[in-house]
Order: C-alpha cells, then structure tokens, then sequence
C-alpha cells in the first residue's frame, strides 16, 4: 500500500513539473511572439514614410503597372528579410459608389462576370442606405457607407462568391479581390483587371480588353481619350464609359511583410495621395 501510494505521489509530481514546464514554455513563446509584433510594429512605422515618399515623387499626372511603386521592394538583412507592396485601389469598383445609375450598371456586369446574382445590388443599395429596401441579414441594416468590404459578408453574400469558386471547369475569383471602399470611385484603365474592364461596358467583350491590356503594357495612356487608339474601341463606348474611368490612381494600399527566422509578422496601411492622409494602418 505504502508503495502504491509513494508510486501515485511520484507520478502526481512528474505531471505537476511536465504541465509547469509546458505552460511556462507556452508561455514564454506568447511573450516571444508578442515581443516580435512589437519590434515588427516600430520597422513598419519606420518603413511607411518611404512608401509614401515614393509615391509622392512618382509622376502623378498618369499611374500605371510600369511605375516604380507597382514593383515590389525586398531588403534583406542577416536577421530577416522586409518586403514591401504597393498597389492602387483605383483598379477596383468602389462599393460605396455603387447607385442606381450607370455604377449601379457596372457592379450588376462585375457581380455577372463573376457567376454572381446581380439582385445583390439591390442589397449592397440597401446596406448603405442608398435604398429603403429590406434585405435578409442577421445584422442591423447599417444605412451607411461600408468601412470595410469585408461587410458583404453581413448583407446575405455568400461565402465563395467573395472568395471564388469553380462553374463548369472555370474559375471565378471572388468579389472581394475585385472592389474597395477606399478608391475615389473611378477605374484606371491602366491598372483594371481584366474582369473589370469588361464590366464597364457590355461592348467591352474579353478580346477588346486584352487589346486595352495589351496596349497599356507597351505604353500607358496618358488620358482617358487615348483609348481610341485601342482596335475596336469607338466613341459611342469611351462616351458611355467617360465618367467611369480615368488614367491615374490616389488610393493606395501599402503592405509589409516581416520574416525573421519562422516568424512572420505583416503590416497594411492605405494612403491617399490626393490629400497626402493614412487612411488606416494595421499589423496583422
């Protein structure tokens, strides 16, 4: 009996030590992990003036993927490596100028062009009080305009018509890599995707927007007008579409992206150019 219970005692022991020794190994990777946010947070910081001081030296008369900012900058050092992504949000539709004129057209031919039920319009007009419709949500109508597009999820979307899907042996990439809440509104036709242009003009089929694509990659257009310079495209369409795009961006987003060993801490900011404000900055 005597040994049974000294056996019992010593076990009792062993585990109290193991489940100490664990909980003070988790706790000093918390307090590792916090610690390296923390020293993430001061070089994101640091970084964010010279993004921004390279966009505002970029020539703002007209943006395009040929900039120096639309390439990726990578500093690496012994102790890790900090890349650092710029990208316009003026390639997006801008959820919060969705209305029921000719934005209202565009989104209904994005939401298509993505195997999308374009009676989500009528919601999102719902959403931001831009209608007095009802919409099927668990949420509170909100009645104002989106801070984040991550709110679609709220207003009835479903989850892998923002995310993307497969119909028919074709991918559709989701809605949400395709709009922002932070562009002035218009497209520029130097930056838009291809699923973008499309849907500003049902004449805009895929091949006159790989002809868009294609001639902005050789040289960007300088104006709005200089896409008639583009095989097939003709007045009536630039006409229709004028007040819907433009050839240079303000919003910005900039995204960071720390590795130090297996640690990896990342950082975004948008930045408006136009009146040279963050509009928002976080560590992920």
């Amino acid at each position: 009996m005597i040994a049974l219970l000294v056996l019992f005692l010593f076990l009792f022991s062993t585990y109290y030590v193991l489940d100490a020794y664990s909980t003070a190994k988790s706790t000093q990777r918390v307090v590792e992990e916090v610690y390296f946010k923390t020293q993430a947070s001061y070089v994101f910081i640091s970084v964010l003036p010279f993004a921004i001081d390279l966009l505002k030296r970029d020539d703002q008369s007209f943006d395009s993927l040929r900039d120096v900012w639309s390439n990726p900058l990578v500093f690496k050092t012994e102790r890790g490596e900090l890349t650092v992504s710029i990208a316009d949000e003026e390639r997006f539709l801008n959820l919060n100028s969705v209305d029921n004129g000719a934005y209202g057209k565009f989104f209904e031919r994005l939401l298509k062009n993505l195997a999308i039920d374009p009676k989500y319009k009528e919601s999102l007009l719902a959403w931001t009080g831009k209608s007095s419709g009802m919409i099927n949500t668990n949420y509170p109508i909100k009645r104002a305009p989106l801070d984040s597009k991550e709110e679609l999820y709220w207003i009835g979307f479903e989850r892998e018509d923002l995310s993307g899907k497969e119909r028919g042996g074709r991918f559709y990439p989701g809605l949400l890599s395709l709009v922002s809440v932070h562009s002035k509104g218009k497209v520029n036709i130097n930056t838009g995707s291809v699923y973008i242009l499309t849907a500003l003009d049902p004449r805009i089929d895929q091949t006159l927007a790989s002809k868009i694509i294609e001639r902005r990659n050789r040289e960007p257009f300088k104006k709005p007008e200089d896409l008639l310079m583009v095989e097939g495209m003709t007045f009536d369409i630039l006409y229709a579409i004028r007040e819907l795009i433009d050839v240079k961006s303000s919003t910005f987003r900039i995204s960071m992206e720390l590795k130090v060993g297996d640690r990896k801490a990342s950082f975004e900011a948008v930045y408006d150019r136009e009146s040279d404000r963050v509009l928002y900055k976080r560590v992920l």
